[in-house]
């Protein structure tokens, strides 16, 4: 029994050896590390963009999107982050948009389809821009990531680009994970529409306060590739105002709608991301909003400055010692 013990104690040590020296060899700051499904959300419509290397990092995605009301349209989005350390981190984002079809208000036709008589051509319109706070939590068994987002009035209000106003949402993102497949919920409140569900390109923003929520699953796939299916919910509370690009059936020209309850919406949305190399990523997205009766197509292109390798795969004891070391700091 003496004997047993001390052959017990030993292999214990020389496990707990080799475990501390793969810890040390361990550069955090450069080699990329496991996928989190926290990145999949924090910038919008540029999924390249996340927080798998410290510092500051940048990229744009060019866009092609369809959208049942206005037909074909471009969108590109820049954006920039900074991750502060494991748990910390922050990005900022822009739309622009070279070419879409909004409502002709000198035009008494009814708008339905991109033929429309009430659809003109507008070049070069601009979305707000978005401000995006992140504090991760609890990586091993419940990966939570709490944000506060910002929105600047840089963009079009008439066109349906802007909110008008400065806006802020707050929410949180909760996954876990069993092998490569996640199961998220998402919990916010805001009072703005353009803050919620960002992946999504919509044509219209609303202002007043809303909540809002989302439950679905992401699975990630050989060589870094994912996709994401969810189901959500916007909820208004009290008066609401939505600035549309085209405005409902019934009513030309108007593109500015108030009352209680016109901004809710829910429905569907499936994304799926990619990587071609380490600084270029497919990604695409289909979403159809059951309240709005629309459907949204879009594919795009993303080009990251500092790209994650993609043939590189941790094994599962180099991921688990990556996650307890960032716990710790």
């Amino acid at each position: 029994m003496f004997s047993t013990s001390h052959r017990k104690a030993g292999l214990l040590l020389a496990l707990c050896a080799c475990l501390s020296a793969g810890a040390q060899g361990t550069d955090q700051t450069s080699a990329p590390q496991a996928p989190a499904p926290a990145q999949l959300e924090q910038v919008a419509r540029v999924p390249g963009v996340d927080t798998l290397l410290r510092g500051l990092n940048a990229g744009f995605t060019l866009s092609g999107v369809h959208n049942s009301s206005i037909g074909w349209y471009n969108v590109v989005t820049p954006a920039v982050s900074y991750t502060f350390s494991p748990h910390y981190s922050a990005d900022a984002s822009v739309s622009f948009y070279p070419y879409r079809l909004v409502e002709n208000e000198n035009s008494t036709g009814q708008p339905g389809g991109p033929n429309a008589e009430g659809l003109v051509v507008d070049l070069g319109g601009v979305g707000d821009t978005f401000i995006g706070l992140h504090a991760s939590f609890n990586p091993r068994i419940l990966r939570n990531t709490t944000t506060a987002s910002f929105s600047f009035p840089t963009g079009d209000q008439a066109a349906g680009l802007g909110a008008g106003k400065p806006t802020f949402d707050f929410s949180d993102h909760m996954v876990h994970y069993l092998r490569q497949t996640g199961f998220l919920v998402d919990l916010g409140a805001g009072d703005s529409s353009g803050l919620f569900n960002r992946l999504v390109t919509n044509n219209y923003t609303s202002v007043g306060p809303l909540a809002h929520f989302q439950a679905g699953v992401v699975v990630w796939l050989f060589g870094r590739n994912y996709i994401q299916s969810i189901a959500y919910e916007q909820l208004p509370i009290g008066k609401q105002t939505v600035y549309t690009t085209v405005g409902p059936p019934g009513a030309p020209n108007s593109t500015v709608v108030s009352g209680s309850g016109v901004s809710e919406d829910n429905g569907f949305t499936t994304s799926l991301g990619i990587p071609l190399t380490a600084h270029f990523t497919v990604s695409s997205y289909y979403n159809r909003s059951l309240r709005q009766h629309s459907d949204t197509v879009s594919i795009g292109l993303t080009y990251v400055l500092r790209g994650t390798p993609i043939k590189h795969r941790l094994s599962m004891i180099d991921r688990a010692l990556r996650e307890a070391e960032g716990a710790k700091q």
